[in-house]
């Protein structure tokens, strides 16, 4: 009976420490980034910089999407993205925040980095790696 009982709380001990590390997992990517982007060089180097700076952060999942695959279709109008452009990131669902007192919207190209001038959107990659802490933070 002693044995049976060592068992079993062995087990339980196992099985308890499985359960708390997925929960650790779980959160540990409980922030979600969206990319939804263009496959062509420009838009796609501005994809791997901005993986670049999420993985300086353990708390987020990175989904991307090429607009031109059709399965992409049901996000970009959960999105309700219907304009041409090179990229779009969401954040927990949100492409436009607000720092300091400027509103800027992720979407195009950032600053200083536009392949095509009529591209070129209000937000920079220091604006974006500024945002994450606070998204963190759940703010």
């Amino acid at each position: 009976m002693l044995i049976k009982t060592r068992n079993l709380i062995v087990l339980t001990t196992i099985v308890s420490l499985f359960a708390i590390l997925g929960l650790t997992r779980a959160m540990a990517a409980s922030n979600l980034v969206e990319i939804f982007y263009l496959p062509h060089p420009p838009a796609e180097a501005v994809v791997k910089d901005i993986e670049g700076i999420i993985r300086k952060y353990s708390r987020f999942k990175v989904e991307k999407y090429s607009f031109e695959d059709s399965r992409s279709r049901k996000l970009l109008s959960k999105y309700n993205i219907r304009e041409h452009m090179p990229v779009v990131i969401f954040v927990n669902g949100k492409s436009e925040f607000v720092i300091g007192n400027k509103k800027v919207i992720f979407k195009n190209f950032p600053k200083g980095n536009t392949f095509v001038p009529t591209f070129e959107g209000n937000w920079s990659y220091q604006d974006f790696e500024s945002i994450l802490p606070a998204v963190v933070r759940g703010k």
